[in-house]
């Protein structure tokens, strides 16, 4: 079983995942391990290089270099998705195999329906994490230390969060009235009638 964990910028996905290894769950974390392959993966690299040239690998250590793929997509949405039609398969792979070897595996996707992802990764469920919008803003803020104007713009180009509610299965809110614990241990329990105590006590003790 495959469940999508999804939502927009500063809704707080990664407490989600944390909250999901802490009680044992198989977490797999697009962005992270998307950023890993395009620096582990032969033929990506080759790929990447013939797509966008001979700097692209151009550094000290040879790894990605970052700043020269920014300069070359900025503002650049073909070229955009010509390296995610070169990532997405990868990393979608790579999860297939994942999933293959647990009976749960939760996937971090904060573009599933935006990126396409979905047609290449079907999912048996989706949860999609919310919070209010000021919160979001300022959660962004905070971590990306970035201004308002550049978060809201981030956030327009990605599908409502209203939107994506509607397409998900369920929906946790991440704000300071609901308990994230006892949503998720909801929706695990839903998932899985023998859903134990033990369980639980985990991650209760996570959330004090």
């Amino acid at each position: 079983m495959i469940i999508i964990l999804t939502g927009g910028i500063g809704c707080g996905k990664s407490m989600v995942s944390q909250l999901l290894k802490v009680m044992g769950y198989a977490v797999y974390d697009c962005d992270s391990r998307a950023k890993v392959l395009m620096n582990t993966n032969t033929q990506l690299r080759l790929s990447l290089e013939a797509l966008l040239g001979k700097e692209t690998y151009q550094t000290a250590d040879g790894s990605l270099n970052r700043s020269f793929v920014a300069s070359r997509i900025f503002q650049n949405r073909k070229l955009l998705a010509q390296i995610n039609a070169l990532v997405h398969p990868a990393v979608a792979e790579e999860i297939r195999t994942e999933a293959a070897q647990t009976s749960l595996l939760f996937v971090e996707s904060a573009i599933y329906y935006e990126s396409g992802f979905s047609h290449l990764i079907p999912a048996d469920q989706v949860w999609c994490i919310a919070a209010p919008l000021d919160l979001r803003i300022a959660r962004a803020m905070q971590r990306d230390q970035a201004t308002q104007e550049k978060v809201m713009a981030r956030i327009n180009s990605q599908i409502s969060q209203e939107e994506k509610i509607k397409k998900a299965d369920a929906t946790l809110w991440n704000d300071s009235t609901h308990s994230l614990i006892e949503q998720v241990n909801q929706l695990l329990i839903s998932l899985f009638p023998t859903f134990t105590a033990i369980d639980a006590a985990v991650s209760n003790r996570q959330d004090r």
